[in-house]
């Protein structure tokens, strides 16, 4: 969670991207741009109960923090699970033509409003292939979208003389991820089943295999998804004027993940459980409803 000058945030891009599969990690990764230096005097806040000085990472885990095994669907019979392949309903336009095609679908999707900026721009096929091959690393652009970010300014908490993220700050993120849980995976997964041999040709102008695709989508999504869960807000260090966990699992862990952990546990969860709708959205045969994804 490093800051230059601020905490590295990122910008929420396509609304979780498309959610993770035109633009994994979206609206939700590349929303908020680097956030202000910490105050000068935080805020003495009480240890709450069960806290230590130290994070923890969730029950669930059986790795260390920043680190865990990537979240994946069990494949059938043994095979790799992948997202089904099928032929284009109708003829597409060419990959530099294809703005005035798909812009239309995007604005419907996600409306006019927060994205209507990012939307604008040329080449979005393109620029959604990008984000995939980069957000399955654990990467991101801060200069991806063209969007405001979320008011208030970065908060510290001290206790005992140590410095903690502050819980406060989450409520900051509340309408980000009130849009995200908006969005209708049924319709990503469609417009990526339609459009599909385009992002495959704009990630193979990336000088990626086109045919692995899907396998970037769904990497993404898991990668997303093995975000670490602290029982309690991490302990943070001073280092200048930038701030660094304490526990060098999550310091370790990629600038992606730590942009969906530092939005708060309670965020975390959400975004995670509309990750996991859209990849039972994307792994499902085209034209068919997903099945509800247990918590």
């Amino acid at each position: 969670m490093k800051q230059q000058g601020q905490t590295s945030g990122g910008r929420l891009t396509l609304a979780v991207g498309l959610l993770a599969a035109l633009g994994v990690g979206g609206y939700l990764l590349f929303f908020a741009t680097p956030e202000a230096p910490p105050p000068a005097a935080p805020t003495e806040a009480p240890a709450a109960p069960g806290q230590s000085g130290a994070p923890a990472a969730d029950a669930d885990s059986n790795a260390q923090p920043g680190i865990e095994a990537e979240v994946t669907t069990p494949p059938p019979d043994g095979a790799a699970p992948g997202i089904p392949v099928t032929a284009p309903a109708a003829e597409l336009p060419d990959l530099a033509a294809s703005d005035t095609s798909i812009r239309p679908e995007l604005v419907a999707l996600l409306g006019e409003n927060a994205m209507a900026r990012w939307l604008q721009l040329e080449q979005l096929i393109q620029r959604i292939a990008g984000q995939v091959a980069g957000l399955q690393r654990g990467a991101f652009s801060y200069t991806a979208l063209l969007l405001e970010p979320p008011p208030g300014e970065f908060l510290v908490d001290r206790r005992d003389g140590r410095s903690y993220w502050s819980p406060r700050n989450h409520e900051r993120y509340a309408p980000v991820v009130g849009f995200i849980e908006g969005i209708d995976v049924a319709a990503v997964a469609e417009i990526f089943h339609r459009y599909r041999p385009l992002f495959e040709a704009a990630y193979g102008e990336l000088g990626q295999p086109p045919e692995q695709f899907g396998d970037a989508v769904l990497g993404a999504i898991d990668h997303l998804l093995a975000t670490p869960e602290p029982a309690a807000p991490p302990e943070l260090i001073a280092e200048s004027v930038a701030y660094i966990y304490a526990d060098d699992g999550f310091e370790r862990t990629s600038e992606a993940r730590k942009q969906l952990l530092r939005m708060g546990p309670a965020h975390t969860k959400a975004i995670k459980a509309k990750l996991r709708a859209l990849r039972g959205a994307l792994l499902a045969p085209p034209g068919t409803a997903p099945s509800a994804t247990p918590e």
